[in-house]
């Protein structure tokens, strides 16, 4: 899985620079970065929300049967 990451950083990153340029590049990277660090943010927001969700659950309901009656 990483090494494919890689590969593909590669060549976006060859694709970046010759589309973009260096100094356009990085303009657009620093317009792009927000976007990314809000994504990060978001993902740990929800999932803490659904640990919390979780708990609320097990707390109002117990935990869960070892096996449900068929």
């Amino acid at each position: 899985m990483l090494d494919r990451a890689i590969a593909s950083n590669k060549i976006l990153g060859k694709n970046f620079v010759t589309k973009y340029g260096t100094k356009q590049g990085i303009i657009v990277l620093g317009r792009v970065a927000p976007f990314g660090i809000g994504a990060v943010i978001g993902g740990g927001a929800n999932a803490a929300l659904a640990t919390l969700a979780v708990r609320a659950g097990r707390r109002a309901f117990g935990e869960p049967p070892a096996s449900w009656p068929e």
